[in-house]
Formats: C-alpha cells, structure tokens, sequence
C-alpha cells in the first residue's frame, strides 16, 4: 500500500471531526478515532475552532446545571411562557 492510500485512510472529512468532537464529549473514543482525530485538528484551523467551542458550550451547560439546579426553578413565568408558546405554534 502506498503512502497516499495510507494518508486517504487515516484522514478524516470535517464532517467526520465534528461527529467525533460530539461523540467525545458523550463516549470514549477508540485509539485510532482519537489518533485520526488529533491529526486531523492539528491540521485544520476550523475544526479546531469548532473543537474549542464545543468544549466551551459544554463547560457552561454543565456549570450552570450543576450551580443552578434544575432550569424550572430559573427561568421566569414570562420566559416559560414565551418558550411554550412558540412551541405550540407549530
């Protein structure tokens, strides 16, 4: 096999990298998933950008569940209201 076919192989699309900077944040990823993933940030600024951000949003989702308590408690009768309304629209 030459290095080119090897090099196609191990790469992965944007669309893969998302998919497997989501799929981080929930399972462990398997050797070669993370060594295609790592490879793959290195290399493209945008995923990178993508991969920090995820882990940013992640971080406030969890410290604001984790300080705030459940999100009834939080949000006021007129935004809960807002939020079903617009549900029902539809």
């Amino acid at each position: 096999m030459n290095v080119e076919k090897v090099m196609t192989k191990m790469l992965l699309s944007c669309k893969e990298a998302t998919f497997l900077i989501e799929k981080k944040s929930v399972h462990r990823l398997s050797v070669v998933e993370r060594f295609r993933l790592y490879f793959h940030v290195k290399l493209c600024l945008v995923c990178n950008l993508y991969q920090h951000q995820s882990k940013t949003i992640e971080k406030a989702i969890n410290k604001w569940v984790n300080t705030e308590g459940n999100p009834n408690d939080i949000l006021p009768k007129k935004v809960k209201d807002q939020i079903v309304e617009k549900i029902t629209e539809n």
